[in-house]
């Protein structure tokens, strides 16, 4: 959905060739079942996807089709890539659709199935037909995230922190439509960002975990009713530190009402802050006005998160035509361990 979704963000940064954010990459299609439904065309939304669908086709030449089923062979000298962004539930049959249409690698976005079995098989079947397929986490290849690493492993002793923060109001209101649309919970929905840092950078698995020491003080967990009328029991904050065998210390602090950022922060062994690096950064946010300005009021975390996003594309195309994949891009195998 224009101004709404990943997919729709994901389209726009392909289609920038001013900015150029993906040099490798030209966007050819676009699989909407959806909105390209009898069902779905009179939906919420449809009426503004309608709008950019023609624009976009009239632009730039890109296919709108409902289905993998249309979308042609590709020719001999054509490399293609998949990126699947769509509902959680969907995510398995448009991942095989993507295989079926020749990608040789597929950026999925998080949390990419919803369960453990269907990410397994999912991965067996991209392993079969030899598709590479790399996870959403734009935190991965984040500037604070390298620039938290960098000073910690330059600072004996150092224990790190990672903090998550969103903006909802502390009301029953606020977090109840919040707990419903984000069903999942907010380690699913939202620490899965940090835990898939965890896994691919300290290499914290479920095997090698000794223990995990949870903040009570700070955590809280609510039931709240949704705008359904539904009750939801959640996190709307929560704060762990977990020790790993190897003798490696890594905090989370994840809440729904907070500064709107994320940081990494770096402490002495005595507990003394030494720095924190956050997201977005200055440069970052500078730039945010001018890119609202050129697409629109979009949601307010891809102009924060931007540079990210397109990071991960141009890796995984890079990744197409043969390149080594840049660090900290993670597999679909890290996914399925989280």
């Amino acid at each position: 959905r224009p101004l709404r979704s990943m997919g729709w963000y994901h389209c726009t940064q392909l289609l920038d060739l001013e900015r150029n954010c993906c040099p490798l990459a030209r966007l050819k299609f676009v699989v909407e079942p959806w909105y390209l439904s009898d069902a779905g065309r009179s939906s919420p939304g449809c009426q503004e996807f309608d709008a950019w669908r023609k624009e976009v086709e009239a632009r730039h030449g890109v296919s709108f089709i409902g289905s993998f089923d249309e979308i042609p062979a590709p020719t001999s000298d054509e490399v293609r890539m998949g990126i699947v962004s769509g509902r959680t539930a969907d995510s398995p049959s448009l991942l095989s659709g993507c295989i079926r249409a020749g990608c040789c690698s597929i950026l999925l976005e998080k949390p990419g199935a919803t369960t453990v079995a269907e990410l397994e098989a999912m991965k067996q079947q991209a392993d079969n037909a030899n598709v590479r397929v790399f996870m959403g986490f734009n935190k991965n290849v984040s500037n604070y995230v390298a620039d938290t690493r960098t000073l910690s492993r330059s600072t004996s002793g150092s224990k790190v922190t990672f903090l998550h923060h969103n903006t909802f109001e502390d009301t029953p209101e606020a977090l109840g439509e919040c707990f419903e649309r984000n069903a999942e919970g907010m380690v699913k929905n939202m620490a899965i960002h940090e835990l898939a840092l965890l896994t691919t950078f300290y290499d914290v698995t479920v095997d090698n975990v000794a223990e995990v020491v949870a903040d009570l003080d700070f955590s809280r967990c609510l039931t709240l009713a949704g705008p359904s009328g539904k009750e939801f029991t959640d996190f709307d904050k929560l704060k762990f530190l977990v020790r790993t065998k190897a003798g490696c210390e890594i905090g989370l602090e994840v809440s729904r009402c907070g500064v709107g950022k994320s940081a990494g922060i770096v402490e002495s062994t005595s507990g003394e802050e030494i720095d924190r690096f956050w997201m977005p950064d200055e440069e970052t946010l500078a730039r945010a006005p001018e890119l609202e300005k050129k697409v629109g009021p979009a949601v307010s975390y891809f102009f924060a998160q931007d540079p990210d996003y397109a990071t991960l594309k141009d890796g995984v195309s890079r990744h197409c035509l043969g390149h080594q994949i840049p660090e900290g891009i993670p597999g679909i195998e890290v996914e399925s361990r989280l």
